[in-house]
C-alpha cells in the first residue's frame, strides 16, 4: 500500500472520529416532555417577553445548539409589513434535524421562538404529559401541498404545536408526530389571541379566531366544518 493512499486513509478516519465526537457531543433539547431546565413557555433558559436581545445572543454563542452556518438575521415585520423588531434564524447541530428554528426580537424583548423538534415528539406523549388542547385549527395551506396543517393551542402553557395530516387521511393519531412548536406567552385563551393579534402575529381579533377553532374530541378524523 503507497504512503497516500495510508495518509488520505488516516485522514478519513480522522475526519469521521471529529465528526462523531462533535455529534456526540451537540446537545438535544428534549425540554417540551422533560421540562428540563425550564417548562413552557421557557425554552432552554429563554422566555418569550421575558428574556433579552442580550439574553439571545448569549445563548446563540454559548449554547451549542445553534449551527453557526445556519444563523440569519432579518427585520421581523408584522402583517402590515411595518418593520418592529429582529427575526433570528438557525437550524440545530443536531444531525438530521429539520426545519428552520426562530426567535423574534420585539422592542429589544424576546417576542416568541419557533423549534422543530431535534427528537420524535407525538400526539400521545404530548396529550400524555400537558392533557388534550383547549382548541385547535385546521386548514389547507393556500397553493401548498395537500396536506392539513393543524395547529393545537395550550395558551395556558404558552405554546402552540403544529402537525401536518395528508389530505387524503386527516386523521389524529397517538404516533402522529409534532412538527414544530411557537413558544409565545402564558395567558388565558382570549388574551393569548389578543395578545398574538397586538403583537403582530394575526390580523384576527379573538372573536374573528375563535370562529375557526374546534374542540378537542379526542383521537379520530379532525372537525373541517
Amino acid at each position: 500500500m503507497s504512503k497516500t493512499i495510508v495518509v488520505v486513509s488516516c485522514l478519513a478516519v480522522t475526519a469521521v472520529l471529529i465528526a462523531a465526537c462533535v455529534l456526540c457531543q451537540t446537545p438535544v433539547d428534549r425540554s417540551l416532555l422533560t421540562g428540563d431546565p425550564c417548562e413552557p413557555p421557557c425554552w432552554q433558559g429563554l422566555t418569550p417577553g421575558e428574556s433579552t436581545l442580550e439574553d439571545v445572543n448569549e445563548f446563540m454563542r454559548t449554547s451549542g445548539f445553534a449551527s453557526p452556518l445556519t444563523v440569519h438575521r432579518s427585520a421581523l415585520r408584522i402583517a402590515g409589513g411595518e418593520r418592529v423588531g429582529l427575526s433570528i434564524w438557525w437550524q440545530s447541530n443536531v444531525w438530521g434535524a429539520g426545519g428552520s428554528n426562530n426567535f423574534d426580537i420585539h422592542g429589544g424583548v424576546l417576542d416568541s421562538i419557533t423549534i422543530h423538534p431535534h427528537y420524535d415528539v407525538t400526539l400521545g406523549r404530548l396529550i400524555n404529559r400537558y392533557g388534550p388542547p383547549e382548541k385547535y385549527v385546521a386548514f389547507l395551506p393556500i397553493g401548498g401541498p395537500l396536506y392539513y396543517d393543524v395547529t393545537l393551542y395550550y395558551p395556558a402553557h404558552g405554546f402552540t404545536v403544529h402537525l401536518a395530516l395528508r389530505y387524503d387521511d386527516p386523521t389524529l393519531r397517538p404516533e402522529t408526530g409534532v412538527g414544530s412548536v411557537w413558544y409565545f406567552r402564558a395567558a388565558p385563551l382570549e388574551q393569548f389571541l389578543e395578545l398574538r393579534r397586538e403583537q403582530g402575529y394575526s390580523s384576527s381579533t379573538p372573536h374573528e379566531a375563535l370562529q375557526y377553532m374546534h374542540d378537542w374530541q379526542g383521537y379520530g378524523a379532525i372537525d373541517l366544518d
